[in-house]
């Protein structure tokens, strides 16, 4: 039986295009507040449909009652939202100790989302069938807590042990989606795409389609890659740490953006501060480039949206380890 991606991840009343792209907020490797990014999201959401919050920020957030009114004005004119556990900025800030489980399921209480990833264990048990409990576990935990929220669960193994795990998780929760780390799929990019390969056809295995999303995927060259590969969601930071060039969609330093400033309308946006206009110009391309993406998939032409919009260098290996005929 062939298994089909569809076309959109349905999130309550909404639905998403796939695949799709969350642009993360952070206050780890940023240069702004959480505050700033998440109001500069909420202000452009034509350009943006959807974008990660992450509950640790949330807790540590000044005037919380203000935020809390942006997110639920956001989801009102139909932005998704989905909050991160916490655990990444957590881990940054030292602050692994006492950050708890019960502390994300406060922030989930606190600011209602649409989609959140479970409460991960970052060094699971060496016995799969302990590993798969404990995920297991952790995810009723989170479900119970976040009521019509969705929780998706995070798998954190080694390249080799993922397609397996992954398999088991969807199959003992019956959940929709899943999420695995990029930094747990291998070192190089290729050999991170065949391991999203091999994950792919294991999910399929299952009979039914369970939507795959790789945390900390932002470079639009590699989510073109993985898309690709198998992989539907992506989340990452790429869109507030660096620039974009339209033309090859390589990404450069952030003070670079004066090389790019004609490609879009933001550029000569004399009312915007220069890390506001940069930010706008990343994220209408992001937009771009996930809508073109979307709209190759559906026709089935992912191959051609591949060797039109990457480097011929880079889709030489991608064409490889997609297994599709070069010219």
């Amino acid at each position: 039986m062939t298994i089909v991606r569809p076309a959109e991840l349905t999130v309550g009343a909404r639905s998403l295009p796939l695949p799709v792209y969350f642009p993360s907020i952070s206050s780890v490797k940023t240069a702004l507040r959480p505050r700033v990014y998440l109001q500069l999201l909420s202000s452009l959401g034509g350009l943006n449909g959807q974008f990660l919050v992450s509950a640790f920020d949330l807790a540590d957030i000044e005037q919380p009652q203000s935020m809390q009114k942006t997110l639920a004005s956001t989801r009102q004119a139909g932005v998704v939202t989905l909050m991160d556990s916490g655990n990444y900025e957590s881990f940054w800030k030292n602050a692994q100790a006492t950050w708890k489980q019960s502390d994300f399921h406060k922030m989930l209480a606190d600011f209602p989302c649409d989609l959140a990833f479970g409460f991960d264990e970052q060094s699971p048990p060496t016995n799969a069938n302990d590993h798969i409990g404990l995920i297991a576990e952790r995810w009723q935990a989170d479900q119970a807590a976040a009521g019509s929220c969705q929780i998706i669960p995070i798998v954190h193994a080694n390249a080799g042990e993922l397609p397996a795990l992954c398999a088991a998780v969807a199959a003992k929760t019956n959940i929709t989606i899943l999420a695995v780390p990029e930094r747990r799929l291998g070192d190089g990019v290729l050999e991170r795409a065949r391991a999203v390969k091999a994950i792919r056809a294991a999910l399929n295995e299952l009979g039914r389609y369970v939507v795959l999303h790789l945390l900390g995927t932002g470079n639009p060259i590699s989510i073109a890659l993985y898309s690709a590969m198998g992989a539907d969601s992506f989340d990452g930071l790429e869109w507030c740490q660096t620039v974009v060039d339209y033309e090859t969609g390589l990404l450069y330093h952030f003070s670079q953006a004066d090389f790019f400033v004609g490609q879009t309308v933001w550029g000569d946006d004399g009312k915007l501060s220069f890390q506001m206009r940069t930010l706008a110009h990343n994220l209408e391309f992001f937009s771009d480039w996930m809508c073109r993406l979307c709209d190759s998939v559906k026709q089935d032409r992912l191959p051609e949206f591949c060797r039109s919009n990457l480097p011929s260098r880079a889709f030489r290996y991608v064409a490889d380890v997609a297994g599709w005929t070069q010219p």
